[in-house]
């Protein structure tokens, strides 16, 4: 679970780009609390992740959907030798 606290929201960015170029696909969600329909729509930073978050339901539910993927700068988690 990503800890939203710690996490850096890119604003000002174009979230279709973003997302185009980490891989992500945006989408929604109801609240686990109300059931509004929320969307991974601010892009954001945490660590080496890259992702979409939704914003804060409008209950005040803040556990919302999220989509990461790791930064390709850093590498495939599997791409290397996993057996030494």
């Amino acid at each position: 679970m990503i800890n939203r606290n710690k996490c850096l929201r890119i604003f000002g960015v174009d979230v279709r780009r973003w997302a185009a170029r980490y891989g992500l696909e945006p989408f929604s969600h109801p609240c686990s609390k109300c059931g509004e329909a929320l969307t991974t729509s601010i892009p954001f930073v945490c660590g080496s992740l890259r992702g979409l978050m939704a914003p804060t339901c409008s209950c005040g539910h803040t556990g919302t959907p999220y989509c990461v993927v790791r930064d390709p700068k850093v590498g495939d988690l599997f791409a290397g030798d996993l057996h030494g």
